[in-house]
């Protein structure tokens, strides 16, 4: 995203807004460690030694906040051995982001030091919920400026890059260890759970959950603000450098296809680039987007056929949304995405079956994009003749494999999938049948074509 605001301003809007997100993560911290349910798994450990400290007597700097920045260096010297060598000086900072939460945690104990004491479960409860919503609020904000990771994010993020494993295993495992780091240092001293409870697994289960409905309506906005693009799109934009359309000499027809589950929208996206002689684009990109991303094909493959129906975990995606990381389902879809347009930008004619295709190539003027459908009795039909399933298991795939495309759709494009506006034709397969479709198709295209004036041979 280019921008013409002035560096100095720009960097003060940037730094507001991270302070502030560090600001709200340390009261909804403070709420919860004053609940004495527990705190989010991050903070866990330090908020055990606090207590551990409060109960000994320990001088009046051994803080819930000095205690915070003390567990995150921790995470920042656990950081530094899983890197070694690739470990940079620039990553030192996330002392100063440890220390000014610390410092932010400190601040807000004081400020709400005349909150009484919760004598009971419900009011313990409530300190926990209000908790909540401030540091989904707090993670979102500090996120988006991009200036400096905290430990907890940082090491997550070295241990995903050495091992491999994928983002949301490393941040699972990561928040168990502290957990049972913080559960041991607890009954050890207090023999019992005292600063990890309950109220630590609700956390692990709300926060992220909260982030993604604050998420929604704010992160574009708050991303413009910040005058930042998304991950995605900055690395969208990076490897698809020098994609052009074709907009004269050898014309050509780029046809996009999404579909419902057992339309039948494979076959007749096949059928529709046999009649024309043209390549149908399928399995082909997953070739292509493995060559980018540098993933195995058999992983890429993997993700292509899984991807729609894997659950994005609120709480371990959270780390991705706004930083510059990409977690594997971000990989694909770039890579993919950046094969799609590639294949764009050449002379050939071809039909390009889902992957987001139509959103990727909206604005190129050669694309023609259909969505095909059917009432769901028919595709329940479809899908058991296919699978071998009965009716209710049938069933079961069609709805489970509709919602999980549509949410992934909605969270690379912003769009609803299918809805009609973004597509120069719905097609009802299950009125019209296989071959039927494709005419129709082809009766669509040559008056498409009589209107922009462009004919390829096939279509003449």
């Amino acid at each position: 995203m280019k921008t013409d605001t002035d560096p100095k301003l720009l960097w003060a809007k940037r730094l507001l807004i991270y302070v502030l997100g560090l600001y709200l993560m340390a009261i909804g911290v403070v709420f919860s460690s004053r609940s004495a349910l527990g705190v989010s798994p991050v903070s866990s450990l330090g908020n055990v030694l606090y207590q551990i400290g409060s109960s000994a007597g320990a001088p009046s700097f051994v803080n819930l906040g000095n205690c915070t920045t003390a567990v995150f260096c921790l995470y920042l010297l656990a950081e530094f051995l899983v890197l070694r060598r690739d470990f940079r000086p620039a990553m030192l900072l996330q002392i100063v982001a440890s220390l000014l939460f610390g410092q932010l945690v400190n601040l807000a104990s004081g400020m709400l030091s005349f909150l009484p004491a919760p004598g009971s479960y419900p009011l313990q409860l409530i300190y926990l919920l209000i908790s909540v919503p401030l540091v989904a609020a707090g993670v979102m904000l500090y996120l988006s400026p991009n200036i400096l990771a905290m430990p907890g994010e940082g090491l997550c993020l070295a241990i995903s890059r050495k091992s491999g494993l994928a983002m949301g295993t490393v941040k699972t495992i990561f928040d168990c260890t502290v957990v049972a780091l913080s559960a041991v240092a607890s009954l050890l001293y207090f023999r019992g759970l005292v600063g990890v409870r309950e109220g630590t697994v609700i956390c692990a289960l709300l926060v992220g959950f909260v982030f993604k409905l604050l998420q929604k309506p704010f992160q574009k906005p708050l991303l413009q603000f910040v005058e930042r693009e998304t991950r995605v799109e900055r690395a969208l934009e990076a490897a698809s450098q020098g994609y052009l359309t074709d907009t004269a000499g050898n014309p050509k027809i780029i046809i996009t296809i999404g579909r419902e589950f057992g339309s039948g929208g494979m076959e007749i996206g096949r059928r529709l680039a046999e009649r024309l002689g043209i390549t149908f684009y399928d399995g082909q990109i997953d070739e292509l987007a493995a060559e980018q991303s540098g993933l195995p094909l058999e992983k890429v493959r993997e993700m292509s056929r899984h991807r729609e129906r894997a659950a994005f975990s609120e709480l371990r995606s959270a780390i991705y949304e706004m930083s510059d990381a990409l977690s594997p389902e971000d990989l694909l879809y770039v890579a993919q995405a950046s094969a799609i347009r590639q294949i764009a930008a050449g002379g050939e004619s071809c039909v390009i079956l889902g992957r987001c295709a139509d959103y990727v190539l909206y604005d190129d003027p050669n694309c023609f994009r259909i969505f095909v459908h059917a009432r769901p009795d028919i595709r329940i039909k479809r899908t058991m003749a296919m699978f071998g399933l009965n009716e209710e298991e049938a069933r079961r795939e069609m709805e489970n494999t509709d919602r999980a495309r549509g949410q992934y759709y909605k969270r690379y494009t912003g769009r609803e999938y299918g809805a009609q506006k973004y597509y120069h034709l719905g097609l009802d397969s299950g009125l019209l049948g296989t071959e039927e479709s494709v005419e129709s198709i082809i009766g669509i295209l040559r008056r498409w074509c009589d209107v922009r004036g462009t004919h390829p041979l096939y279509m003449r």
